[in-house]
């Protein structure tokens, strides 16, 4: 895909944070080759760390990450602005991960633990023995929750997605997408009973979007 060569306003926009994912996205459809650098940049941490907790193989996330962009690269021309660039942006790595899940499921089974050391997508520096047990904890629940219920779960509590974004990112109807929210907080509650008491945690009546 052929593009022009870039101009000041496009150098100019880089240098602006307060610029919009979809106007970066605008200008490297014109021509700004360097806007697209600057959408990986700008998402580079949180959509790691989302495919290293979705797919729950971290050894793999480089690439999915890879994946991800190349196919955003790809399809930039049909993005049409009906939700954000960055619900867009997780469909698509959700859309990656979902495909190299099935197809790991064929070869070897995925393993449910190990996510904890890279529960953010990087190792940390070390914590309290307490904290890692709780993190340990957490990450090994979430990791064996049901896909689509651990998708959901993910986008809302780590990427602070709105149920409606959700459903826009996994095409799932809103009421599908609060059900599996509260299926999971359910089985996340039964694993992490303790640990849930210990901070008074309860499930709302009614889940606000």
């Amino acid at each position: 895909m052929e593009r022009p060569s870039s101009n000041d306003a496009g150098d100019a926009a880089l240098g602006e944070t307060n610029v919009r994912d979809e106007e970066l996205l605008s200008a490297f459809l014109n021509g700004e080759e360097a806007m697209f650098s600057e959408l990986v940049h700008r998402h580079e941490e949180p959509l790691y760390s989302f495919i290293c907790r979705l797919s729950g193989r971290p050894s793999d996330a480089a690439d999915l990450f890879q994946e991800t962009f190349v196919r955003v690269f790809e399809k930039a021309e049909s993005f049409r602005g009906a939700s954000s660039f960055k619900t867009w942006l997780y469909s698509i790595a959700a859309n990656v991960c979902r495909s190299h899940g099935r197809k790991a499921a064929r070869e070897v089974p995925a393993a449910t633990g190990g996510h904890a050391e890279h529960a953010n997508g990087s190792p940390g520096p070390d914590a309290a023995a307490a904290s890692r047990e709780v993190g340990t904890l957490i990450a090994d629940a979430v990791g064996e929750l049901p896909h689509e219920q651990r998708e959901v779960f993910i986008l809302k509590v780590y990427h602070d997605m709105t149920y409606p974004e959700i459903a826009e990112a996994t095409r799932r109807p809103l009421g599908t997408v609060k059900s599996q929210m509260r299926l999971a907080l359910r089985k996340l509650r039964e694993k992490l009973r303790a640990l849930a008491d210990a901070y008074e945690l309860t499930e709302p009546e009614d889940i606000p979007t």
